[in-house]
C-alpha cells in the first residue's frame, strides 16, 4: 500500500509525517475516504457538513466555515451515482442559505473576532455545483428554486458594470472592497441557468459579468489572470496557479452559451500558459510568478479537470497528456494513513487561508476534483 515515499516538513520543531502514494486501482477509494473523514462533528455549528482541509503540521482539520467547498463533494457524489449522499449533504447546505439567497461561506477575522461573510462568487459555486447539478440529476424543482434564488440575489447586488462584489460583511453590514480571481467561476451558474430556462436575464447578466471580469483580471502580456484586485480595481498578486483554473471554470461555460471568439482566444491562451507552466513532476506552482512558494497544495486536480473540460469541446493531445501527468502527481501525493487518509498533500509557504504558514495541506475539494478527473480520463 503506497510507494513508501515519506514527507518530513519541520515547522517549529514539529515533524509532519505523511505516507504518500497510491496505485491507480485504489486512488478513488482513498479520495472518497478523505471526503468521508472530513465530516464535521455533531457539536459544531456546521455539523454534518465537511471541513475544507487538513493541516499535517498540526494534525488538524481546518476551515469548517468554508461551506462552499461542500458543493464539490455533492458534484462528485452525483458523478459517481451516489445521489442519496449528495441529497443529504445538499439539505445541510440548504439549511444555511440566507433569506437573501446567498450563503455565509466563510468567517474572516480581525482583532475583535470572527466576521461572517456572504460571498456572491462562492454562493454561485454552491448554487451551481450542488443545486443545479442535483436538479439535473433528479428534476426536483426544490433544488432549482434554491439555485435561482441565489442567482437573483447576485444580479441584484452586482455592481452596475456587472462585476460581483467580493463579499458582504454581516457583522459591520457593508460590502468589502477589492476582488479575487476566484470570482470567475460565478459565470458557470448563469450559463447553466440560461441553458435550462432560456430566460434572457441570465444570459444578459452572464455577458455583462464575463466581459467585465476579463477586462479587470486578464493580463494579455501574461496570457493569464491576475490573482486579485485592490479597491481601485488595480491588479495585484502575480498569477495564482489555481486561479487560472477558477477563471476557466467560468469562462468555459460562458463560451458554450455566448460562442464568443474573444472568450475562446482567451481560454486558448490561458490553457497554453497552464501547459507551459506545468512542472516536470506534473504539478503546478502555487504562483506562476513566484515558483519558490512551492507546488499548489490544493489545486493540481482542479487545474487538470478544467483542462479536460476544454478538451471535451476542442480535443488536444497535449491537454490530455498534461492532465494525465497531473493525475499521476495526485496519486503519488495521496496520503495512506491516519485521519487524513486520502488527502492529496503538498508543501507550500502560502498559509493565509489555513492560518498556518509553511504547511503541508490537503483540501477536500482536491480529492473531489481528482475523482472527476480520474473518471474523465478513464472514459476517454
Amino acid at each position: 500500500m503506497g510507494n513508501g515515499l515519506y514527507s518530513n516538513d519541520f515547522i517549529g520543531g514539529m515533524p509532519a509525517l505523511l505516507h504518500l502514494g497510491v496505485s491507480e486501482d485504489e486512488a478513488i477509494d482513498y479520495w472518497q475516504r478523505f471526503m468521508e473523514n472530513s465530516v464535521i462533528s455533531e457539536e459544531h455549528k456546521f455539523a454534518g457538513a465537511h471541513y475544507a482541509g487538513y493541516i499535517a503540521e498540526i494534525s488538524s482539520w481546518c476551515l469548517p466555515s468554508w461551506i462552499w467547498t461542500n458543493a464539490s463533494i455533492i458534484k462528485s457524489y452525483c458523478t459517481t451515482g451516489d445521489i442519496e449522499k449528495a441529497q443529504v449533504l445538499a439539505e445541510k447546505l440548504a439549511e444555511h442559505q440566507q433569506d437573501c439567497g446567498g450563503w455565509i461561506v466563510r468567517y474572516d477575522y480581525d482583532k475583535d473576532g470572527p466576521i461572517p461573510m456572504i460571498a456572491p462568487n462562492d454562493s454561485a459555486y454552491i448554487a451551481n455545483n450542488a443545486f443545479v447539478t442535483l436538479y439535473e440529476k433528479t428534476n426536483n424543482s426544490h433544488y432549482f428554486y434554491i439555485a435561482c434564488k441565489c442567482a437573483n440575489w447576485i444580479i441584484e447586488t452586482a455592481r452596475p458594470d456587472g462585476m460581483v462584489q467580493i463579499g458582504y460583511d454581516v457583522k459591520n453590514k457593508k460590502w468589502r472592497n477589492g476582488n479575487i480571481v476566484d470570482t470567475g467561476f460565478t459565470a458557470a451558474l448563469f450559463a447553466k441557468l440560461y441553458q435550462i430556462t432560456s430566460e434572457s436575464k441570465y444570459k444578459v447578466f452572464l455577458e455583462r459579468f464575463i466581459y467585465k471580469y476579463i477586462d479587470l483580471f486578464y493580463i494579455p502580456s501574461n496570457c493569464g489572470f491576475a490573482t486579485s484586485l485592490n479597491k481601485n480595481d488595480e491588479q495585484k498578486g502575480g498569477m495564482f496557479g489555481r486561479g487560472q483554473a477558477w477563471a476557466l471554470e467560468g469562462l468555459i461555460p460562458a463560451y458554450t452559451v455566448l460562442k464568443s471568439e474573444r472568450i475562446k482566444t482567451i481560454i486558448d491562451n490561458t490553457v497554453n500558459t497552464i501547459l507551459r507552466e506545468q512542472l516536470k513532476n506534473g504539478a503546478w506552482a502555487y504562483n506562476f510568478k513566484k515558483p519558490l512558494m512551492g507546488n499548489d497544495c490544493k489545486g493540481v486536480s482542479v487545474i487538470a479537470k478544467n483542462l479536460m473540460d476544454w478538451n471535451a469541446l476542442f480535443p488536444d493531445d497535449k491537454v490530455i497528456s498534461s492532465a494525465k501527468k497531473a493525475l499521476s502527481w495526485c496519486m503519488s501525493h495521496t496520503n495512506t494513513e491516519g485521519p487524513a487518509k486520502g488527502g492529496i498533500f503538498s508543501f507550500s509557504m502560502e498559509g493565509a487561508i489555513v492560518y498556518h504558514l509553511y504547511s503541508s495541506t490537503a483540501f477536500v475539494y482536491s480529492s473531489a476534483y481528482a475523482i472527476e478527473l480520474y473518471n474523465i480520463i478513464h472514459n476517454l
